[in-house]
Order: structure tokens, then C-alpha cells, then sequence
């Protein structure tokens, strides 16, 4: 993780940075050691943000500095993208990758925002149907439920969040 591939777009970089907190979280709840934990993540991934913003000369702030304000700020940009040519190529990987990194990355920061003005996750998943079928994803929400509910079961220990999903 500690490399960016120069040759990849940054808006893609930065999506691609969402993945690699979902599976760093992921890692480290399976692993059980002391070593590995949130913090060790967030200062790897505050690393590579820093990297990203010196490689593109625009600063690029980690949405999990800010999950309330990033949960606002994620949905608005998946708004925008409706204005976008489709059969672009980012466009085309942003359909393909919605469910494995938008979804639970907006299910993260709903549940450590710790904020009373946030979204819920009700919120959330109403905000990205509309999003969704403007963009043309098809998502099955019972099987993304699902797997966000397991996804929850190992990780929200590690990030310290005690709601039951």
C-alpha cells in the first residue's frame, strides 16, 4: 500500500484508497495482533495520503479524518457523477467497483460518525438508491445487507464501534 502506482488517474487513486482501508480494517480484525490495530492503519493510510497530495500537487485530505464530513462529501460526489459521460472508463469502473467500496465505505462513516447531524445508515442507503439508479448499478441490497453485516461483526470491534447491526 505504501507505493501509488503513478500511472493510475487520481480520482481513481483515491477510490482505491477506500478499498484499501476496507481491507486493511479487515486484515488487521482477523489477525488479532496487538501490533496491527486502527491506529496502524490510519497512520499507514495517512501516509499514503500525504504521498498521494505530494505526487499530485493537490492536498487530499483522508475521509476517515472526518467521517461526517466525508459521508456528506462522498454522496455528493457520487451525485455529480450522473452528469458524466457513462461509457467513460472511470465512470465504468466506478458501476463496477459501487458495491464493493462505496457501499461499505458510506456504512463505515455513518457508524464512526459520532456526530447528532449525521446521516443514518437509512439515510445513507436512500441517498444511494437515487445515486444508483441514475448511475445504472444494480445492487441487491439483501445480499449487500448481508455482507455489511458480517463485514460489521469483524471490524467494528477493531474501530471501537459498539452498535449491533
Amino acid at each position: 500500500m505504501r507505493r501509488i502506482h503513478r500511472n493510475i488517474p487520481l480520482e481513481e487513486a483515491r477510490i482505491q484508497l477506500l478499498r484499501c482501508r476496507l481491507v486493511a480494517y479487515k486484515l488487521i480484525a482477523e489477525m488479532e495482533d496487538s501490533e496491527y490495530d486502527k491506529r496502524y492503519v490510519d497512520r499507514l493510510m495517512s501516509e499514503i495520503y500525504d504521498k498521494l497530495s505530494e505526487l499530485s500537487g493537490i492536498k487530499l485530505a483522508d475521509p476517515y479524518t472526518n467521517p461526517c464530513e466525508s459521508q456528506y462529501q462522498i454522496l455528493e460526489e457520487l451525485k455529480s457523477y450522473r452528469y458524466r459521460d457513462p461509457n467513460e472508463r472511470f465512470m465504468r469502473f466506478v458501476r463496477e467497483e459501487f458495491r464493493e467500496i462505496f457501499i461499505p465505505t458510506l456504512f463505515l462513516l455513518t457508524y464512526l460518525c459520532r456526530s447528532e447531524k449525521k446521516y443514518t445508515w437509512d439515510e445513507v442507503r436512500s441517498q444511494l438508491d437515487a445515486i444508483m439508479h441514475d448511475l445504472g448499478v444494480e445492487v441487491s441490497w439483501e445480499e449487500c445487507e448481508g455482507e455489511l453485516r458480517r463485514y460489521a461483526k469483524k471490524v467494528f470491534p477493531v474501530l471501537d464501534i459498539a452498535v449491533a447491526v
